[in-house]
């Protein structure tokens, strides 16, 4: 083994305008002699037994792998003004990403069993982009919070939309055994093995371009040796910046008190505004619970419809998770037992209030329902990043319907803690930094994909409507999700659902349009082309608003458009209440066949999935809200290319040309009907400061 030499020194990225100050300090001083010296040893800042999952970047030897450093305590490492004086950095120079040295027995491919081997040493670190399944066959290894023990196995998920997860060797625990035989095998203290798993999410390039490199590594890398046909790829350094998933140093010590099964079941409510932090805690906290704890399961509670954790947006849902997830969101369909949840139509809460409050109140009395199953169900809830204004007021109400025994704070929100909690209820409060803590981050200047939650919620809505569910109940006779993705075909070319909505076999009882009032004979041109959500209503349930309407409205008359204007009610609130209406799923309406009195659906849900509602005494119910559906769902980019060039008279097809409702820049300008926002203008005043 390769003994680090001892010109190896802790460095850590910087901006090019410091790098360019500390270039022309080090041109000044070539002229003078130095008294500073240039081989003083310095390890890198490894996670390890004591140390708080925090990686720093260092440079990396130009003869040779070096080997893994010692642990060392938060104590020891070193302050930022000790970083930012590091000498001789170049912007260029490469970063260590894995704290890992291939050799011959660390890193071993079976071609039988298609597999590859790992062995780590404690203070090791091995990051991996792509998909994989990562077995344990001794000792303990860490990801993203969950603890895997010798026989357990994993299945991870890690493009470049977010940080790349660390795999390391297990911290030591009274509660934890360590296998010595493994211990003793070579000095290893982990042994697992990599299994390259095809969802058929590395096609995603095909349906949009934008996210075509998510599954690559940084262009200016080096990895571990591999076959092309590996679904993943070591990464051992990078010059480009590489996001790596890391945890503040105040994270830990929360999570484990969290954790702990002294206080059971808890209930423990995460508040903060926006890019704290919120999701990575909830799964960080998540995993620790299921891989850690005696539970053998976790109740979530996702309150945030603009980039939920499970579901597609515009979503609040609460979920039942048995097993770690080390994914992104666009990812985790079908990795969890729905419980129960609700489409609001929006991806913020600002657009009705009312109607959110009274979904979060239904999915907490669903989870009161689990409790009776479980009463040691420890129950996470995830807020959205609106804490000013309405927002706090809301957050004030969440915390009244979900009684949390624990709050967990995340960055500035000492004044929100002081507003929203109740005084003298006994709720323990957890003040913590805000996520970033020691991760390189992205910069688009040095060529790496920066993506907005506007590209994280197209994405999650495109990997929502090609996913693929080959059965009702969604999981194989092992346990593991059976949802798979095919990207090969366009959307434009899978033949639609057809789902009647009048005649005696009807199968749509009720269309209705959010926040908008538009007469009858305009239904299907405002729905057409659009986003809709497929509720449930039981068709004996005679109280229910909707249900009542159409009675009224229509009687036993078949023939007629069941349009449900929602200016009638008080909101949606009012039409379609969280009690008694159940969310399937949703679904794109690709065209109207009036003559027959069809809507050819677009949906991820398994026809006979949809049928056995129906048999089980249910009427479906159409809601469109303000979905976003991305172009690239309703335009096949491939195609389109021809298109544009037949339109500027370059020959080629007329993709274009055949597209609907879809406008293309020509010549730089946007024209035709509906090419510009419509904008209306409400003047929505004070009492006083209306005219009398």
């Amino acid at each position: 083994m390769p003994k680090r030499t001892s010109d190896s020194k802790v460095k850590a990225p910087l901006s090019a305008l410091a790098a360019r100050r500390l270039r022309q300090q080090q041109l000044a001083a070539q002229a003078e002699p130095s008294n500073s010296t240039s081989n003083d040893s310095s390890t890198a800042i490894i996670p390890g037994a004591e140390a708080v999952p925090v990686l720093y970047s260092k440079d990396i030897l130009k003869n040779g792998p070096s080997t893994p450093s010692k642990s060392r305590s938060p104590s020891s490492i070193p302050s930022k003004e000790t970083i930012d004086s590091a000498p001789d950095l170049d912007i260029d120079t490469p970063r260590q990403i894995s704290n890992f040295a291939q050799m011959e027995e660390n890193y071993v491919y079976d071609a039988q069993t298609l597999e590859t081997t790992v062995k780590l040493r404690r203070g090791e670190s091995f990051v991996i982009q792509g998909e994989y399944r990562i077995s344990v066959i001794s000792g303990n290894i860490s990801i993203c919070g969950a603890i895997l023990e010798t026989s357990a196995s994993l299945d991870v998920v890690a493009p470049s939309t977010q940080a790349l997860p660390v795999i390391e060797c297990a911290p030591k625990s009274k509660k934890r055994k360590v296998d010595k035989a493994a211990s003793k095998n070579g000095g290893f203290d982990a042994i697992f093995s990599l299994q390259s798993t095809q969802s058929g999410l590395n096609d995603i390039g095909r349906i949009c371009p934008r996210f075509d490199r998510i599954w690559k590594p940084p262009l200016t890398s080096t990895s571990v040796k591999s076959r092309a046909s590996d679904s993943f790829t070591p990464i051992l350094t990078a010059t480009q910046p590489t996001p790596v998933l890391t945890i503040p140093p105040s994270w830990q010590p929360a999570i484990t008190a969290l954790s702990s099964t002294k206080q059971s079941p808890k209930s423990v409510f995460i508040v903060g505004g926006k890019s704290v932090g919120k999701s990575t805690f909830s799964r960080y906290l998540l995993n620790t619970l299921i891989t850690n704890s005696q539970q053998s399961a976790v109740a979530y509670l996702d309150l945030d419809p603009g980039q939920p954790s499970f579901t597609p947006p515009c979503m609040l849902s609460l979920h039942k998770i048995t097993s770690p997830i080390v994914a992104p969101s666009f990812i985790t369909f079908g990795s969890t037992e729905v419980v129960r949840q609700h489409h609001v139509g929006y991806v913020s809460p600002r657009e009705d209030p009312k109607y959110y409050l009274r979904c979060a109140a239904d999915l907490m009395r669903a989870y009161k329902g689990l409790l009776e199953e479980d009463e040691r169900l420890t129950l996470i809830v995830n807020t959205c990043g609106w804490i000013k204004g309405m927002g706090r007021e809301l957050l004030q109400e969440l915390v009244a319907v979900c009684e949390p025994t624990d709050v967990v704070g995340l960055g500035e929100v000492d004044g929100v803690f002081a507003e929203i909690l109740p005084d003298g209820k006994g709720v323990k409060r957890h003040l913590l930094e805000a996520a970033g803590t020691g991760a390189s981050v992205g910069n688009a200047a040095a060529g790496n994909q920066l993506f907005t939650p506007a590209d994280l919620r197209m994405l999650q809505t495109i990997a929502y409507f090609h996913q693929q569910r080959p059965n009702v109940s969604g999981s194989s006779s092992d346990g593991r999700s059976t949802t798979s993705f095919d990207f090969e075909k366009h959307l434009t070319a899978v033949p639609p659902l057809a789902a009647a909505y009048k005649g005696a076999a009807k199968v749509i009882h009720g269309i209705t349009i959010l926040d908008t009032g538009i007469t009858s004979d305009l239904t299907f041109t405002a729905l057409s082309a659009t986003i809709v959500a497929m509720k449930l209503v039981k068709k004996d349930d005679r109280e229910h608003p909707a249900i009542r309407y159409i009675e009224d409205a229509y009687g036993e008359n078949d023939d007629v458009t069941p349009y449900i204007p929602a200016n009638r009610f008080d909101g949606t609130s009012g039409m379609l209440p969280a009690d008694g209406t159940v969310t399937a799923g949703l679904a794109i309406i690709r065209g109207v066949d009036e003559a027959n009195g069809e809507l050819q659906v677009l949906t991820p849900l398994h026809e006979d999935e949809i049928n056995g509602y129906l048999e089980d005494g249910y009427r479906i119910l159409l809601c469109r809200g303000r979905d976003e559906i991305p172009v690239y769902l309703m335009w096949d980019w491939r195609d389109g290319r021809a298109g544009q060039k037949g339109r500027r008279g370059t020959g080629g097809g007329g993709g274009v040309d055949k597209t609907p409702y879809l406008d293309f820049v020509d010549g730089g300008e946007v024209t035709g009907k509906g090419a510009k926002e419509w904008k209306v203008r409400r003047n929505i005043m004070r009492r006083g400061q209306q005219r009398r």
